[in-house]
């Protein structure tokens, strides 16, 4: 749990390094989630999004194991 809310933190800290007169809209609703793009982000904005993924992988994955310990012991 720890792991996503970390994910979730960063993610906020990005949106606040947004390239200026990009809008949240701009930068969230798009094909591609805005992922490593520098017209919509700074550099900070960008390690936060890294940072973000990073923990956000790790948090499912440990969701994912788990799952499946659960299912097992059960």
């Amino acid at each position: 749990m720890a792991s996503m809310a970390v994910a979730v933190f960063n993610e906020r800290r990005m949106h606040r390094h947004r390239q200026p007169g990009v809008t949240y809209a701009q930068a969230t609703f798009r094909k591609d989630g805005g992922w490593r793009r520098s017209d919509l982000f700074t550099p900070t904005g960008l390690r936060y999004q890294r940072i973000a993924s990073r923990f956000g992988v790790l948090g499912a994955l440990l969701w994912i194991l788990a799952l499946i310990v659960g299912i097992i012991t059960a």
